[in-house]
């Protein structure tokens, strides 16, 4: 099997060496490391960093960073982001300056077939990011009922014909369990009216994908489990910056960073606070940040990238 060499370019950087880090910071996470593009920018920036603590759940990816980015500052962790209260004793630190969490696919898994996230090229549709997880996109789409895969289909990618797809994929199943991505996107193809993939700007089948892919993965389960812990990992005034893809992701973090900057909880008709809740975030970016036309021209992949960031509050900073 020929190897895939990886071409990836880092989204948003200049958003990102102004939000997630603090200036006299020492430890910096990268919490879905991929190839290290973000951590080296980091590290040129802010020469003062003495610990790096870099996690994936991709061993291949990880394994293949080591070979581009060699830093003795780097501790390399295949783990979950989610994981970072675990791997905090084993890196040997209480606490951080700085977390960042890409939750973009890297380009190293995109444009290898072999791993199944992309039809561009035929592969086996596996789509997991981490290889021990014992469910690939071939398990659901040749397993779940009709209600379950819309379900997936409208949640995830917000696709409106997910009746008319889910209907074809029983249909074609019954032949043959599906096992290649090059057919299940031909399938998907077919079975959205002609006039509509006409007037689309992207493949018919990139928002199924899209939905496969994060199910496969629990992705927003995932950022959900990393919401709860990433505060209690911060140091006061470390910065934690997300990277998201699309709405669903970028309406969790908003939510949760606003909800941490407000503090409050009591309803909007309390004329005095009674709930003794202080704000425990103060946001960096007032509102999300997009990557740039000339960014996107160099890296079409950031079109949908949007980056927001808040720093941890100090003890008794609003008092």
């Amino acid at each position: 099997m020929n190897k895939v060499i990886p071409q990836h370019q880092s989204v948003l950087m200049n958003a990102v060496l102004n939000n997630a880090f603090p200036e006299n910071g020492k430890i910096f996470v990268d919490a879905t490391f991929g190839l290290g593009g973000h951590t080296r920018a980091i590290l040129e920036k802010f020469p003062g960093i003495t610990k790096v603590i870099a996690i994936d759940r991709d061993a291949e990816i990880l394994d293949y960073s080591c070979k581009i980015l060699k830093d003795d500052r780097i501790m390399r962790f295949q783990a979950n982001a989610s994981d970072l209260p675990g791997i905090m004793p084993l890196a040997e630190v209480k606490a951080v300056d700085g977390i960042l969490l890409d939750l973009g696919v890297s380009s190293y898994q995109l444009d290898n077939p072999q791993r199944g996230f992309s039809f561009s090229k035929p592969g086996p549709l596996d789509m997991r990011m981490d290889k021990d997880n014992p469910q690939t996109a071939a398990d659901l789409v040749n397993s779940l009922e009709k209600a379950e895969l819309v379900n997936i289909f409208k949640k995830y990618g917000e696709e409106k014909f997910s009746g008319r797809i889910a209907d074809a994929i029983i249909k074609e199943r019954q032949t043959e369990p599906f096992s290649t991505t090059d057919r299940l996107a031909k399938v998907i193809s077919e079975a959205i009216p002609a006039k509509f993939r006409a007037k689309s700007q992207i493949h018919p089948a990139t928002r199924v994908f899209q939905a496969l892919r994060i199910a496969v993965n629990d992705e927003l389960g995932e950022l959900e489990n990393f919401l709860s812990i990433a505060l209690d990992c911060l140091n006061p005034g470390g910065h934690l910056c997300i990277i998201s893809f699309h709405s669903l992701e970028d309406r969790i973090v908003k939510n949760f960073m606003q909800k941490l900057h407000k503090g409050c909880t009591c309803p909007p008709s309390f004329p005095v606070c009674n709930c003794g809740n202080k704000p425990q975030l103060r946001i960096l970016t007032r509102k999300a940040i997009f990557a740039e036309e000339e960014e996107i021209r160099h890296n079409p992949r950031a079109r949908s990238a949007r980056l927001r960031a808040a720093r941890k509050c100090f003890v008794g900073e609003h008092e």
